[in-house]
């Protein structure tokens, strides 16, 4: 079950830290800058999302789709 729906969502420097995506679909969402740091992301559907300069959970930066 999906909890979320955020497919193809414009997230683009959107601060989602500590946030529960858990189970969420973000497939094709836009996540450029966004900071995720402490967001749980267990089991969240991200199929073609874009990582360009994002920050994880665990504070690592990732530039996937740039």
């Amino acid at each position: 079950m999906i909890f979320c729906r955020l497919s193809e969502a414009d997230l683009i420097e959107s601060n989602l830290s500590w946030a529960d995506l858990g189970e969420a679909n973000l497939s094709g969402a836009d996540l450029s800058q966004a900071d995720l740091r402490g967001a749980n992301l267990t089991d969240t559907f991200m199929n073609g999302a874009i990582f360009c300069n994002t920050t994880m959970p665990d504070g690592s930066v990732i530039y996937s789709g740039c």
